[in-house]
């Protein structure tokens, strides 16, 4: 891989001395690597503009605990980087606001991953404390030619970070939205998986400790998010001394429409898939493999999910490659198939021994499937027969679960009267939850020119002309709560999402 990215430019670093750096046309560094030095507690902003540069290592960019070296968008410019961006030694820094595009034919070798956090230096050691918050990674289209182990956001023998509140979409002939290979301590939340040719996420090779929460994932083909895998020797972090493919990975409150499966559990220990909801899944309701004889496989926790398929194959629970699951646990899932009559019954025989308990198969009641609101609907069967677990505190929405939690990945909570559009799956509306301030992106026809936003009671709270396909919306005066935000584009269709505002 590194072959493919040329020479390796130093940013020396020396202590004491904070300000921000200018980058992009017409500044003193046209790109990133081109800086002289870089500081704890540095800025580094990026001025509007496509950036083709060499796609270069970065190297030696440290900040400290208290001095966190940040790199973002000046004022509200647009910055568009088209050439992989990769990291080898890099601590307390955070990335935030950047769009990153793959599909720039010009630059078709100047990248592989789109980010690539690469621990060259020492595991854990060269790579620590990282934050990727507020990006989006789209229309990554990897050449056939060079594979298909492309991932748009690459992160290996990482310590401590966060992935938040990004956008991960379009992404053809690639493996993963975000791959991991030894991994630890990390966290990926709030961010949107659309239309990806491999998984949403993936975590291998040794990770461990890495909780996935509060995620969207739609139309991932080959999962939403795989759990462990078969990785060769070669790709694990030599200090971690892990024994294990992933363990202690913790996937809570997610949502996942469409894709082969919602869920893997593929060579993985310790993990706990716990109020979920999977929605017309086309091949499987869940899914156990064990693809690495060399690794122990078990002790695994799958409760309080909704599985609702779209598959000629029912509610098929796949499984493989051992003989006892006596280690698994499934404990007061719902399942129901959208696409034929429900079963009397679950067929668990490729599952032997495993440990089933308070399944429920009958239909949850969603409150809009067409407009992706999985809400559930007063009466429905899921309210109230969750098992009682200490993780996770919150829904998907954030809302605090009940004391008697609901199944599935919203907490019931009574019926909301807002006025209904139709909801666009071009609309992609980040941080959501947030406080208060919204960043709204569209990318079908025509432009935004106009956006209204309605409270719970359907009251209009805010109006305004907009223009463009990535707006920031501030609604941070009103109260806490539900919203409607409305839009209406230049074609004259109108389009809407829920957002919460806490």
């Amino acid at each position: 891989m590194k072959c493919l990215l040329g020479f390796v430019f130093m940013i020396w670093l020396l202590p004491g001395y904070s300000t921000g750096i200018h980058v992009g046309p017409g500044q003193t560094y046209k790109t990133i690597y081109g800086i002289k030095a870089v500081h704890p507690g540095d800025t580094i902003y990026m001025h509007s503009g496509v950036y083709t540069d060499a796609g270069q290592v970065f190297d030696s960019l440290i900040g400290t605990a208290s001095k966190w070296i940040t790199i973002r968008p000046y004022q509200n410019d647009s910055v568009s980087i088209h050439v992989q961006y990769t990291f080898q030694h890099a601590q307390y820094l955070k990335v935030t606001g950047l769009h990153f595009y793959g599909n720039d034919p010009a630059q078709y070798g100047k990248y592989f991953h789109l980010l690539f956090f690469d621990y060259s230096y020492a595991c854990y050691t060269s790579i620590h404390n990282i934050i990727v918050d507020n990006c989006s990674f789209t229309d990554h289209n990897v050449p056939v030619a060079l594979g298909n182990t492309a991932a748009s956001l690459k992160i290996t023998g990482t310590d401590t970070f966060e992935v938040v509140n990004c956008l991960f979409k379009n992404c053809t002939n690639v493996a993963d939205g975000v791959s991991m290979n030894a991994d630890r301590f990390g966290l990926i939340k709030n961010c949107r998986f659309e239309n990806i040719d491999g998984n949403g996420s993936h975590c291998k090779g040794g990770s461990h400790n890495i909780r996935y929460e509060q995620n969207l994932f739609i139309n991932c083909i080959a999962s939403a998010i795989n759990i462990g895998g078969a990785t060769g020797s070669q790709f694990f972090c030599p200090a971690s001394n892990a024994t294990f493919e992933a363990d202690s990975i913790t996937v809570y409150s997610n949502i996942t429409i469409g894709g082969t499966v919602g869920f893997d559990f593929i060579t993985c220990n310790h993990s706990y898939v716990v109020n979920n909801t999977c929605y017309k899944s086309t091949s499987f309701a869940f899914r156990c493999l064990n693809e690495n004889n060399i690794y122990p496989f078990g002790n695994d926790y799958c409760y309080n999910n909704i599985f609702a398929p779209y598959s000629v194959n029912g509610i098929y629970m796949n499984a493989g490659g051992l003989t006892d699951f006596s280690t698994f646990y499934f404990k007061n899932n719902l399942f129901h198939d959208f696409k034929n009559t429900d079963p009397s019954s679950i067929s668990w025989n490729e599952l032997p021994n495993a440990h089933i308990s308070g399944s429920i198969i009958v239909d949850p009641m969603f409150k809009d499937t067409a407009g992706r609101d999985f809400s559930l609907l007063k009466g429905s069967p899921a309210i109230g027969k969750g098992l009682s677990v200490s993780n996770p505190l919150s829904d998907y929405h954030t809302i605090a679960f009940a004391t008697s939690r609901s199944i599935g990945a919203l907490e019931y909570a009574g019926n909301t009267v807002i006025n209904n559009y139709e909801e666009a799956s071009n609309i992609s509306i980040f941080p959501n939850p947030a406080h208060g301030i919204f960043n709204i992106s569209w990318m079908g026809a025509g432009s935004i020119r106009f956006i209204e936003v309605y409270n719970s009671k359907g009251q209009l709270v805010y109006s305004g002309k907009q223009s463009g396909y990535f707006i920031k919306l501030d609604i941070s005066r009103h109260a806490k709560g539900l919203y409607r935000v409305v839009m209406e584009t230049n074609t004259s269709v109108r389009y809407s999402q829920n957002i919460i505002a806490e």
